[in-house]
């Protein structure tokens, strides 16, 4: 499974990026900007994405613009839990990172899969 990752602070995407290699995804690239990822979008299946980037909380606005132009599964990222409704969110961990991940994989596959066409 492709990853596309977007995260602007280079320490952290090269540890997702780490993280990912060791769970079996292949990296399409790494982003720092919706520019970026638009570019690089078309060659993932999945991305998982920084929700506040160096431009401010872009992360929505990356992710609706990957899921409708490249039909991509979307898995949030965040140090900041504040920014998570209703402060539900967990500390990240390699193990969280790779179940969500895997999660999104799965799905992607399934939407690929169910959204084929049929011939009769």
């Amino acid at each position: 499974m492709r990853l596309l990752i977007v995260e602007d602070e280079p320490g952290i995407a090269l540890v997702i990026e780490d993280v990912a290699i060791d769970a079996g995804f292949e990296i399409t690239g790494i982003a720092g900007n919706m520019s970026e990822a638009l570019e690089l979008g078309s060659e993932a299946d999945i991305a998982i994405i920084d929700v506040r980037l160096g431009d401010g909380l872009t992360g929505p606005s990356i992710a609706r613009a990957l899921f409708s132009g490249f039909g991509l599964g979307v898995v949030y990222f965040t140090l900041n839990p504040g920014l998570i409704a209703e402060g539900r969110a967990k500390p990240a961990s390699p193990e969280r990172i790779v179940d969500a991940l895997s999660m999104a994989a799965k799905n992607a596959r399934t939407h690929r899969v169910a959204s084929r066409p049929t011939f009769h």
